[in-house]
């Protein structure tokens, strides 16, 4: 069974995890490596004064030439060093000729059976031997205490028992801390769920601006955000898009209904112009529903796309010709500015329809006496095009949304002028499907400019 656990619970589980492990792994790899070192340090030390000594007693020795004169023996135990506690001198028979011990209350000479001492603790035992030209003379016996009774084995021991104080001090300041930056990080995560959540109930926006310090999580916070501005901009587009439908709908359904009822009453006569007024209501119907549908198949055009290489200078030039008729006679000037012998990879057909549209567009929003361009440039890496008018302009609240499907910067204008706001939404689709872009700069109430940029493809 999945247990499902909170976010913050988990950072601190994951913070208090990571500083365990490096309290247990850091102080115990300090511990062993002074260990070794302490160790080696007071085994090379020892070493060295066994060999003083043994070397001191050979000297006396050599300068006495038995171990029965020995009255210029040291006679103290100063010369003993930790952890060196007892040093034996045997002759070659194995009897002690002398001992020397920090614990001792009398010292023994020339005793066979020297007094037992008591140590607390296992003791180390070792032995050298006194050689003088080549001949073993005696033997030295060293008697110390283990490591950790030394003075260097109680230097560690405090050091690790104030080692573990510290880290156990360690632990629970990490575990505040733990606590602390699990809640700095979770919390701004938190609100963000919590927000996602409230859009998802249809609360798109709060009026408590959430911020955060650490850019991941701002980032977040601001794309939830984002989300929640794009689906109340979208809500309000399908509230939009309800109504002009309906009002789309409804006006040719009641004339057809109007028209059909009169000539069942007998009011009117069946006459072919009035047979045919209701065949243009049913048309409209019919291409209200047949642009709906075109939008569909242009938003997949990336799928079913006739790329070819064409001369994309004629394309452009034939679609600007279709137009001439319609601006000559509302009055709007079309210029043109379009660079010749232009080769592009593309689907004609398809480009063609966004000149259309773009042109469409500003023609129904230039009032007569205005002007409109349209050019087209390219150069090594890709083909622009142009479409520029002198209109009413675009409003800066409407820009961010003039390419989404149904969306008319002027409701009432549109009406009256026709179009469901599907044109842009169809252009930048078929844009899109060239792998290019589309862009538009306007200022209310002096045109309109309109860029496209398709990318160069390989001929093959």
């Amino acid at each position: 069974m999945n247990v499902k656990r909170s976010l913050r619970t988990k950072l601190i589980f994951q913070y208090m995890v990571i500083v365990i492990v490096c309290m247990l792994v850091i102080p115990t790899a300090i511990s062993e490596l002074l260990d070794r070192q302490f160790r080696g340090f007071a085994t090379d030390r020892l070493r060295e004064n066994e060999v003083e000594i043994a070397e001191f007693f050979a000297k006396m020795y050599i300068e006495n030439g038995s171990w029965r004169g020995c009255r210029l023996f040291p006679r103290g135990s100063d010369f003993l060093r930790w952890p060196m506690v007892m040093v034996q001198l045997f002759d070659a028979d194995g009897i002690e000729v002398r001992s020397y011990s920090r614990m001792m209350k009398r010292e023994g000479h020339h005793n066979k059976n020297p007094q037992p001492m008591v140590f607390n603790g296992d003791l180390v035992v070792s032995s050298r031997e006194i050689v003088i030209d080549g001949v073993r003379v005696g033997e030295v016996r060293f008697t110390c205490l283990p490591f950790n009774n030394s003075p260097e084995g109680g230097f560690l021991r405090k050091f690790n028992r104030i080692m573990y104080y510290a880290v156990a001090l360690m632990l629970v300041i990490a575990a505040m801390i733990a606590v602390f930056m699990a809640y700095r990080i979770s919390r701004p995560v938190l609100n963000a769920a919590k927000r996602a959540q409230q859009i998802s109930h249809g609360k798109y926006r709060m009026e408590d601006r959430m911020e955060s310090d650490i850019t991941e999580l701002q980032a977040l916070i601001d794309s939830v955000d984002r989300l929640g501005d794009s689906l109340e901009a979208q809500e309000e587009l399908r509230k939009r898009l309800l109504s002009d439908i309906a009002h789309e709908l409804r006006n040719p359904v009641t004339i057809i209904k109007s028209h059909l009822e009169a000539i069942e009453d007998g009011v009117w006569e069946p006459t072919p112009e009035r047979i045919r007024l209701t065949v243009s209501e049913v048309d409209r119907l019919s291409q209200l529903i047949c642009e709906v549908e075109k939008l569909t198949y242009i938003e997949s055009a990336g799928h079913s796309l006739a790329l070819e290489n064409i001369d994309a200078t004629s394309v452009i030039e034939r679609a600007a010709l279709v137009f001439d008729p319609l601006y000559k006679n509302k009055g709007v000037e079309l210029k043109r500015d379009i660079e010749p012998n232009v080769m592009m990879v593309m689907d004609g057909a398809k480009i063609r329809q966004v000149i259309e549209n773009l042109l469409s567009n500003a023609l129904r929003y230039t009032d007569p006496g205005g002007t409109v361009s349209v050019s087209m440039h390219s150069d090594a890496d890709e083909m622009r095009i142009d479409v520029a008018d002198s209109g009413i302009g675009i409003a800066k609240e409407d820009l961010p949304y003039i390419f989404e499907r149904f969306y008319r910067t002027d409701v009432s204008r549109a009406r009256t002028s026709g179009g469901i706001g599907i044109g842009l939404a169809i252009v930048k689709a078929i844009v899109e499907a060239h792998d290019g872009t589309i862009t538009v700069t306007s200022v209310h109430g002096e045109g309109s400019r309109f860029t496209v940029r398709i990318p160069r493809k390989n001929r093959e």
